[in-house]
């Protein structure tokens, strides 16, 4: 089976390094297919509104204040391309 490489960050940055993993950890649980109506997934479901609301509360925390890089353009498109690498993996 194959699996996606792990990312070892170059920077000393553990706001980046804590972030980078709280993100990939909720595209990771994006579903393809949605449990309404069995079909594949699309801006609509909500599974991917939640998905999206998720990513949008994903903060960087700088002594204390948050700070929020991801809007809903970023994140529609960041779960669209989660949704492709899935759909692109070979199935075994």
């Amino acid at each position: 089976m194959s699996q996606s490489p792990v990312i070892k960050l170059k920077s000393d940055s553990t706001v980046l390094g804590s972030w980078i993993s709280r993100v990939d950890q909720i595209l990771s649980q994006v579903p393809i297919i949605a449990a309404e109506d069995h079909m594949p997934l699309e801006y609509s479901h909500d599974e991917f509104q939640q998905a999206m609301k998720k990513l949008q509360q994903c903060a960087m925390y700088f002594e204390n204040m948050p700070i929020y890089p991801i809007n809903e353009s970023i994140a529609s498109k960041l779960i669209y391309d989660q949704l492709q690498g899935a759909n692109d993996k070979p199935d075994y």
